[in-house]
C-alpha cells in the first residue's frame, strides 16, 4: 500500500500541503488553545512578595486597579409626615433598613432553596451529551513474496488511517430504593430550613427589643437632658438670692461662692448630658440601620403612667413564653434536622438499588451509522469496607444530635431565666417609680421652704444647697424610674415573645401582657 490516507472512502497522497494542513491542523490550534488559556501570568508568579508590606514598619499599598467602594450617599427614604414618630413607626422603618434582618432573610431563602435541592434525587435524572472523536491509526503492512521456499516477506510498512466517530447519547438514571436514607436527608434539610425561619423571626424579636430600649434609653437621655436644664435654673436661683443678701449686707460672701460653685457644677452636667442625648441618638439610628447624621423627630416619654402593676402569675408567664419564643423553636428544629442527618447516616450501610438506561447513536466517517445502541442496568450497591467512613460518619451526627439537645436545652434556661429576670424587674420598677414621684414632690418642697428659710435668716446656705443637691436627685431618679419603667415591660414582653411587626402598641401596659 502507498502512502495513502483513507478518509471517507477517499484516498489523499500524504505527500500533499492540504493533506497535512488537514490532518495537523485541527490537533495543533486546540493545543495553542489550551496552553494559551492556561497561561495567564502576573507579576506573583515571579515576585509573589510584591503584593504584601515590604517591611513590618511599611504600610501595604494596593495596585492601581484595587478601588474603594463607593459609599452610598443617598440616604433611605423615610416616611413624609409632620408629627414626631411614635416607636411602632421607628420599629416599622428599622424593620426595612436593619441589615442583621436582611442576612437572616437571605439565608433563610438559601436554606429552602437547599430543601428544595435535596429533592431533586426523587425524579429521573436526565443527561444528554454529543462528542466527536478524530483519531488516527496506525496500520501495519507486509509485502508477502510468492514462491515456495522463500525467505520470509519484505519489511514491514506504516501507513497511517483517519477516522472519525460522532453522536449524541441520552443517559436516564433513577435511585429505586435506598432503605429511606433520601428521605431522612431531606427532612433533615426541611428542619434546617425551619431552623432559619425561626431564627429569622428571632432577629426581628431581637431587633424590636434593641429597638425599644434604644429609643427609651434616648427619651430618658433627654428627660436627663431637661432635669440638668432644671437644676441650672434651680442653682440660678439660689445664687440670685446669695447675691442679693450679700449686696444687702445680710449675707457673707461664702455664700455668695457656695451658690456660684454648684451653679458651675450644674452647667457642667448639662453640657457632659448633651453629650450623652448625641450619642444615645445616633444608636438609635444605628440601631434602626440609619446614618447616624440624619434628622428624625420622635415623641417623648408617655404621659400616662400605670396605676397598678398587676401582671398574670409567672408560671403563665413562662408557659407564654415556651410557646410562643422562636429561638427555642429554632433550637428545637435545629435538633430534629440533625436527629435525621443520624437516620440518613444510619441507613448508609443498607443497599440502594438503581437503574440506569443509556441510548445513543454512532456515526462513522461522514454517513455509516449504527441503528442505534442501547444499555438498561439495575444495579444493587452497599459499602462493604469504606476505611470506617461510615462509622465514624455516625459517631459525628450523633454528637452533633447531643450538641443540638444540649444548645436546645440551654435555650430553655435562658427563657425562664429571662422571663423571671424581667418579671420581677416590672414589679420592682413600678414601685421604684411610686417612690420616684413622691420623691420628686418632696425634694420640691424641702427646696422652697430651705430658700424661704434662708431669705429670712433662719437658716444657712449648706442648708439651700443640701436641698438643692436633693431636689436635683430627685428629678434625675423620676427619670430613671420612668425609663426603667418602660424598659422592664418592653423586655418582659420580648421575653414571652410577644412583640412581633403586627402587633406593637406605642405604649406597653401591663393589661397589654395578660
Amino acid at each position: 500500500m502507498s502512502e495513502n490516507d483513507y478518509d471517507d472512502g477517499k484516498v489523499i497522497p500524504l505527500s500533499s500541503p492540504a493533506s497535512k494542513l488537514a490532518r495537523f491542523g485541527m490537533p495543533i490550534s486546540l493545543c495553542v488553545l489550551l496552553i494559551c488559556s492556561g497561561c495567564y501570568t502576573s507579576k506573583s508568579i515571579m515576585d509573589p512578595y510584591s503584593y504584601a508590606p515590604r517591611s513590618p514598619d511599611n504600610t501595604w499599598n494596593p495596585p492601581s486597579y484595587v478601588k474603594p467602594l463607593p459609599l452610598n450617599d443617598a440616604p433611605p427614604e423615610l416616611p413624609s409626615q409632620n408629627e414626631p414618630y411614635s416607636l411602632a413607626e421607628i420599629v416599622d422603618i428599622a424593620l426595612r433598613n436593619n441589615v442583621q434582618t436582611k442576612i437572616t432573610w437571605a439565608q433563610a431563602r438559601s436554606a429552602a432553596a437547599q430543601w428544595g435541592q435535596s429533592q431533586s434525587q426523587f425524579f429521573p435524572q436526565f443527561t444528554g451529551d454529543f462528542s466527536y472523536l478524530r483519531a488516527r491509526q496506525p496500520t501495519f503492512v507486509t509485502a508477502v513474496t510468492s514462491g515456495a521456499g522463500a525467505a520470509g516477506g519484505a519489511p514491514i510498512s506504516v501507513t497511517d488511517v483517519y477516522y472519525s466517530v460522532y453522536g449524541p447519547q441520552l443517559q436516564i438514571s433513577y435511585l429505586v430504593f435506598d432503605f429511606g436514607t433520601l428521605r431522612a436527608t431531606t427532612e433533615s434539610y426541611r428542619q434546617a430550613l425551619y431552623n432559619a425561619d425561626w431564627t429569622h423571626n428571632s432577629a426581628i424579636q431581637v431587633l424590636i427589643q434593641t429597638i425599644m430600649n434604644d429609643f427609651y434609653n434616648y427619651l430618658y437621655q433627654k428627660q436627663l437632658y431637661v432635669a440638668d436644664q432644671a437644676n441650672v435654673e434651680t442653682a440660678q436661683t439660689t445664687l440670685d438670692v446669695a447675691e442679693a443678701g450679700l449686696k444687702a449686707g445680710v449675707k457673707d460672701i461664702s455664700d455668695f461662692l457656695q451658690a456660684q460653685t454648684q451653679l458651675l457644677q450644674n452647667q457642667t452636667s448639662l453640657c457632659a448630658q448633651q453629650q450623652n442625648v448625641q450619642a444615645s441618638y445616633a444608636q438609635l439610628l444605628a440601631s434602626m440601620g440609619l446614618p447616624a447624621n440624619m434628622e428624625l423627630d420622635t415623641l417623648g416619654l408617655p404621659s400616662d403612667l400605670p396605676n397598678t402593676d398587676l401582671l398574670p402569675p409567672l408560671e403563665e408567664m413562662i408557659s407564654l413564653g415556651m410557646q410562643n419564643r422562636p429561638d427555642l423553636m429554632a433550637a428545637e428544629a435545629n435538633l430534629h434536622s440533625y436527629e435525621q442527618q443520624l437516620k440518613a447516616a444510619q441507613r448508609q450501610f443498607l443497599p440502594q438499588v438503581n437503574y440506569n438506561f443509556e441510548l445513543g447513536k454512532s456515526y462513522f466517517n461522514g454517513g455509516l451509522h449504527d441503528q442505534y445502541n442501547f444499555q438498561s442496568t439495575i444495579a444493587v450497591s452497599m459499602p462493604i469496607f469504606s476505611g470506617y467512613y461510615y462509622r465514624n460518619a455516625i459517631k459525628i451526627a450523633k454528637a452533633n444530635k447531643k450538641t443540638a439537645e444540649e444548645q436546645m436545652k440551654n435555650t430553655q434556661i435562658d427563657v425562664i431565666q429571662q422571663i423571671t429576670t424581667y418579671y420581677s424587674s416590672v414589679k420592682v420598677s413600678y414601685d421604684t417609680l411610686k417612690f420616684a414621684i413622691a420623691f420628686l414632690a418632696a425634694s420640691e418642697e424641702q427646696y422652697t421652704v430651705a430658700l424661704a428659710k434662708y431669705k429670712e435668716g433662719t437658716n444657712t446656705i449648706l442648708d439651700v444647697v443640701s436641698a438643692q443637691s436633693s431636689l436635683a436627685d430627685a428629678r434625675a431618679t423620676e427619670a430613671s424610674a420612668i425609663q426603667q419603667w418602660f424598659t422592664s415591660l418592653a423586655n418582659l414582653a420580648y421575653s414571652t415573645g410577644m412583640v412581633s411587626p403586627t402587633y406593637l402598641p406605642t405604649s406597653i401596659t401591663p393589661e397589654d401582657t395578660k
